[in-house]
């Protein structure tokens, strides 16, 4: 009992430091205003987007891509108690005019009630050069055993593959 109400208590002070964006950087609006509508396009009448649960990580790889990376939260589905954290991948551009855009590359669904959750967006990415294939890892944490549908506790690290411009989860031995 002790060890679910320290896992309550962490989960809940875990969740009010999460904001738009990690402290690192600001999440910029063009790319806040891509995930409203991919929200808008996700959700079902009930569903709403939890825009203080988004994570935002902008990263550079080794060929000098840029991505942004985003993990969002959908709750509410069919008027009910459950949510959907989505990953979605963009291409940060800048017109002539200076103006920023984020470019979609693709989104999933990666978390959820009942099966797992991401509290922070710390991806490590690495680009295989042979295949052009990009492997995006963070970390998770997925329901086990006695956990409660919404208090996972087994440390997992999701592996997203990006190829050909679709994200795929890749099991890795």
């Amino acid at each position: 009992m002790i060890h679910r109400l320290l896992l309550l208590v962490l989960c809940v002070v875990t969740s009010s430091l999460v904001s738009a964006a990690p402290a690192s950087i600001k999440a910029p609006k063009p790319l806040l205003a891509q995930v409203q509508r991919l929200i808008e396009l996700l959700r079902d009448s009930y569903a709403v987007g939890y825009p203080d649960a988004t994570m935002v990580q902008l990263v550079k790889g080794s060929e000098g891509e840029a991505l942004a990376l985003v993990v969002f939260t959908v709750e509410g589905f069919g008027g009910g108690n459950n949510h959907t954290q989505y990953f979605a991948a963009f291409t940060p551009e800048t017109n002539e005019k200076g103006k920023q855009h984020f470019s979609l590359i693709d989104v999933m669904p990666i978390a959820g009630k009942g099966w797992r959750g991401v509290m922070n967006l710390n991806a490590k990415v690495t680009r295989n050069p042979k295949t052009g294939e990009t492997l995006i890892a963070f970390d998770g944490l997925e329901v086990a055993g006695d956990d409660a549908p919404n208090f996972p506790s087994k440390k997992v690290t999701i592996n997203l593959l990006l190829k050909g411009g679709r994200l795929v989860e890749q099991k890795l031995p």
